[in-house]
């Protein structure tokens, strides 16, 4: 009787023991190809476990958590995309998902000069500076359209570049449907430029749109800090704070000088900046400040403005 038990005890060990070992099996057994595979940039490890089992890569969300422990990969796995088949071993899949993406994700802020999104690339891409240079030389300011890429590891400087540049074509011609202005679309996208650094949140774009727009209109000069920054921008700061003397050089970005637009964007402005250019609010003021708070003051005389300055940038 004792032998019978003990037989039992043994083959429901044996059972649990092959159950526990066929999770760690492939669902298909064969040479499957393998298949693109995205991770989100937010993400937790059970809900990708779950993803993966839903989607027949695993036999079990346990078998992979196990897998991730015994190799030591916890917090390992990165967003990006990934090729995996369904015929891989669990341990194969999180090598795969830790060590070898092909495809990373870089999310690139409205309103940065192009050596800013350099730098971005350069750390999510993993470029020498060779890349970084390569992307540089083939890029242009203010046609680099911000959004959150998903990049291919193997695609060099030049690639990006026009990837970058392609995206922002394809945006700015239905930002642009009925576009009928005095501007013309390159200086529409300077002007964004300048909006987007100026602007304080998205709700005021199209006001302050409008108030450069009349200065342009006017023949005003434009007084804007940003174009100077620009100008004088470096590696250690790329928006310096613009001193007396900054505003009295000699540069064709020194719009307290010069009449009319800068020669170029100053920025690579996004999708509610271009619009707000392309289609500025129609208003009669020709001044604006901002006060310690962010909010923003406009004034139509240039008296009305002065009384701003003195009740919302004195320090008393």
């Amino acid at each position: 009787m004792k032998k019978i038990f003990f037989v039992l005890i043994f083959l429901s060990l044996a059972g649990l023991f092959l159950y526990f070992f066929m999770q760690f099996l492939p669902p298909h057994f064969g040479r499957l190809a393998k298949e693109p595979f995205i991770i989100a940039k937010v993400f937790s490890e059970k809900e990708l476990a779950a993803r993966l089992e839903k989607e027949g890569f695993i036999r079990s969300q346990q078998a992979f958590e196990q897998a991730i422990k015994s190799k030591n990969l916890q917090g390992k796995i990165q967003p990006g995309g990934y090729y995996i088949s369904k015929s891989m071993l669990v341990f194969e899949i999180v090598e795969t998902l830790a060590l070898h993406p092909v495809q990373k994700w870089a999310t690139l802020p409205e309103g940065l000069r192009k050596e800013e999104v350099a730098e971005i690339l350069q750390k999510e891409l993993g470029w020498d500076d060779a890349q970084t240079k390569l992307f540089l030389d083939n890029s242009k300011e203010g046609y680099i359209f911000p959004e959150t890429y998903l990049l291919d590891l193997d695609w060099t400087g030049k690639d990006i570049a026009g990837r970058l540049s392609d995206q922002f074509n394809e945006e700015f011609a239905i930002l642009a449907e009925g576009y009928d202005n005095r501007l013309s679309p390159e200086e529409a996208i300077v002007l964004a430029s300048l909006v987007q650094r100026e602007a304080r949140g998205a709700e005021e774009m199209p006001l302050v749109a409008g108030i450069i727009f009349n200065r342009l209109d006017q023949g005003m000069k434009l007084d804007i800090d940003a174009t100077l920054q620009y100008q004088i921008g470096s590696l250690e700061d790329w928006w310096p704070k613009v001193s007396s003397a900054d505003k009295s050089a000699g540069s064709p970005y020194n719009t307290y000088l010069n009449k009319g637009l800068p020669p170029s964007p100053i920025c690579n402005p996004g999708r509610e900046a271009l619009k707000a250019a392309l289609f500025p609010e129609k208003n009669s003021y020709f001044y604006y400040l901002h006060d310690s708070e962010g909010n923003i003051h406009c004034a139509k005389t240039y008296e009305d403005h002065l009384k701003n300055i003195e009740k919302y940038l004195k320090i008393r």
